[in-house]
């Protein structure tokens, strides 16, 4: 088994517990941050997964759960907005904010997970900021 230990910010969501689970299948030790541990209790029961309460939108958390991380995996990402701002905070701040933290900790892998089509003309501000937040890790 691999001591080699990932970081997977959105790993409780729809396509974040395909990707743990398969990490965990060869040999990941794997960190989830999540806002509610509970709601994680899929991934909780899994051998090499850590599933711990973190808000991740606070950079000295975020640098924390980088540190020792071989890689980081960015999945976060909402489809719509429940208050104006919510894409920016979401697809922007907060990838900022992942880029700085995994720096910080001298994280040598960051996977970030965009969408097709994302740009500054893009006809949607969905769109526009994942294409913004791309940007800042590219």
């Amino acid at each position: 088994m691999s001591t080699a230990r990932i970081l997977v910010l959105g790993g409780s969501g729809f396509v974040g517990r395909h990707i743990v689970a398969r990490l965990v299948a060869t040999g990941w030790n794997v960190v989830v941050p999540t806002r509610y541990r509970e709601r994680a209790k899929h991934l909780i029961l899994l051998p090499t997964v850590d599933v711990l309460e973190a808000d991740i939108h606070d950079p000295l958390a975020l640098e924390q759960l980088a540190a020792g991380a071989d890689a980081a995996i960015n999945l976060v990402g909402i489809l719509n907005e429940t208050r104006r701002g919510d894409f920016d905070r979401t697809h922007v701040e907060l990838p900022r904010k992942v880029v700085a933290a995994c720096h910080a900790a001298r994280v040598p892998r960051l996977l970030h997970m965009s969408a097709l089509n994302a740009g500054g003309k893009a006809p949607s501000r969905y769109l526009r900021s994942k294409g913004e937040g791309e940007a800042l890790v590219a």
